[in-house]
């Protein structure tokens, strides 16, 4: 269910994100919790932009940090967000943790960013949401949902087409991932 991913500016695709925002000195390591700034693309921007992580629930209760991609169409509350305001997030990698609740690090086998599907709003900042669905595996092994995951070549029509942001969010997702062992 993606409760955290990272940034990690050794990567170099996301070290050059990273300088357009031009708006703090780039980090090493830099993990995203919920209700954090963290970059985003829009279709509004073709740079990078801060969001916040989590959108504030009905009635200011609970944050909010991922959908069902599945659902996320039909519920009143993320429906016209997820229509109208999609965003792309990129990351080095995404956490999930095991039973043991050791914390696994996902990550492209070939190496490289990774880009998570989401949207946004604004409340009282622009803030995002993910969008999840099943696992496979690797993730299914340690966890029943997984982060929905863009290809680059993906992000400008998942952005801009409605129709095929549906699709691509439910469609099968990635097995090139690798998994490792977090030991912090």
């Amino acid at each position: 269910m993606c409760g955290r991913y990272v940034l990690d500016m050794g990567h170099k695709e996301i070290a050059d994100l990273y300088r357009a925002l031009q708006e703090t000195p780039p980090l090493l390591r830099w993990d995203v919790y919920p209700s954090q700034f963290a970059p985003i693309f829009t279709a509004e921007n073709a740079l990078p932009q801060f969001a916040k992580w989590g959108f504030d629930g009905p009635h200011g209760k609970h944050l909010l940090i991922n959908a069902r991609a599945e659902t996320v169409s039909e519920k009143p509350f993320f429906a016209e967000d997820f229509a109208r305001n999609r965003c792309a997030i990129p990351c080095s990698g995404f956490y999930e943790w095991d039973e043991s609740k050791n914390k696994m690090l996902f990550t492209r086998l070939a190496g490289g960013a990774l880009f998570l599907a989401g949207f946004c709003k604004t409340q009282d900042v622009r803030r995002f949401v993910l969008l999840t669905k099943p696992a496979q595996l690797p993730v299914a092994e340690f966890h029943r949902r997984t982060p929905a995951l863009l290809e680059r070549e993906a992000i400008d029509r998942y952005l801009n087409d409605s129709r095929f942001a549906e699709k691509c969010v439910t469609d099968t997702n990635r097995t090139d991932l690798s998994v490792s062992r977090c030991d912090d």
